[in-house]
């Protein structure tokens, strides 16, 4: 009986065209059974634009999502798997889905995974074409109103946007030899290669080589079509998120965006110390040092924090060969060598490679400066 309910759910969806019976690679055994399962399953495919969810079959965008689910029961009760894929370009892309309620819709029997999703589809319904040796390619969510929680580890994140930056991770196979980062596809490992272990400075939009880090800033600096930032309205770009929001607001009139604390009530005008706080006061995915109390948003951070208790210090100048505990400090400090001066005293026009060496011109020289407008 349950066999022929899901031949005729299949026929009635229009999914045979589907089940191809040439030979396929695996990647594509992946695609087909992440497509099954979301004919047969209350798997709710979505993509993420900003803070929102968008449903990926009539592009409507939702903040909550209870009110996406509800949206997706009522008003997509039937669906081209086509449509669900359509931003999926490449073969190797995963498709994100809310698996919170995933029960099969030919039976509705609960399962908690896509995997045993998967095996309830093959094993009840006797859908053949569903292949266990393979992967489903899709990235399974449990979305809740208040907080962002990995379905796999459980970790709590801060926004979507973060929760969906972690969650890929758990599906990164193709590891760096040099430095062990890894990518979600081979592809992106050859991109990392390229760009940071070439032996070159290396521009990302424009693929330009430079000999020095410093030639390479200098080309950032100056190339606009380089920048990395750009207006989704006018199309200006711009060298940094910051400039890039700020546009946003004073030419275009958008809202000016600050970023609201689920857990407390602090609130932040930019990003990065937003993340900062909800890491290392909200959340257990921050890094402690085993030295200290002391913890940190980023594993980078605590290892080089470490370097203080140890007295090590293997970031070394190339020019005088100086050594430090931090590499901010080594980026700060290789300014020195540089021609370029960035910093110019507003008074006499003296030039400047660091900020503080400007800083003690200033006290020492123009002390009246520093007494109205401390530094």
């Amino acid at each position: 009986m349950n066999k022929m309910r899901s031949k005729e759910y299949l026929v009635n969806n229009g999914f045979f065209s589907f089940l191809a019976t040439e030979p396929v690679s695996s990647i594509e055994k992946a695609k087909r059974n992440a497509e099954i399962v979301l004919q047969y399953s209350t798997a709710y495919p979505f993509r993420v634009r900003g803070k929102e969810m968008l449903c990926v079959y009539c592009q409507e965008e939702f903040t909550d999502p209870n009110d996406y689910r509800n949206h997706i029961d009522e008003c997509h009760k039937s669906f081209t798997v086509n449509a669900a894929f359509a931003h999926c370009v490449k073969a190797k892309e995963y498709l994100k889905v809310d698996i919170t309620n995933l029960r099969c819709r030919v039976c509705s029997t609960p399962c908690d995974t896509l995997e045993n999703m998967a095996a309830h589809i093959r094993d009840v319904h006797g859908v053949s074409q569903i292949n266990m040796d393979c992967e489903i390619r899709m990235h399974p969510y449990r979305l809740f109103s208040e907080k962002w929680v990995c379905a796999l580890c459980d970790k709590n994140f801060a926004t979507l946007t973060q929760l969906c930056r972690h969650t890929t991770s758990h599906y990164q196979k193709f590891g760096c030899d040099v430095c062990g980062r890894k990518y979600l596809t081979s592809e992106a490992l050859k991109y990392h290669t390229r760009c940071s272990h070439s032996g070159t400075h290396m521009c990302r939009k424009c693929w330009t080589d430079f000999p020095t880090l410093e030639l390479k800033r200098e080309h950032v600096r100056i190339s606009v079509a380089c920048w990395p930032f750009c207006c989704t309205i006018c199309g200006e770009r711009f060298v940094s998120g910051e400039r890039r929001q700020s546009h946003l607001v004073e030419v275009h009139g958008q809202e000016k965006k600050v970023y609201e604390c689920p857990d407390c009530d602090q609130i932040y005008k930019s990003r990065r110390p937003f993340y900062n706080h909800y890491t290392l006061v909200h959340s257990d995915n921050s890094y402690k040092c085993t030295y200290c109390v002391l913890k940190f948003s980023t594993k980078k951070q605590m290892e080089e924090h470490r370097f203080s208790h140890t007295g090590k210090k293997p970031f070394h100048c190339n020019v005088c060969s100086k050594t430090f505990s931090r590499r901010k400090n080594l980026q700060q400090h290789i300014w020195i060598h540089s021609e370029t001066k960035r910093f110019i005293c507003a008074v006499c026009d003296k030039q400047f490679a660091q900020n503080v060496s400007l800083k003690c011109h200033l006290r020492s020289y123009h002390p009246e400066i520093v007494s109205s407008d401390p530094f």
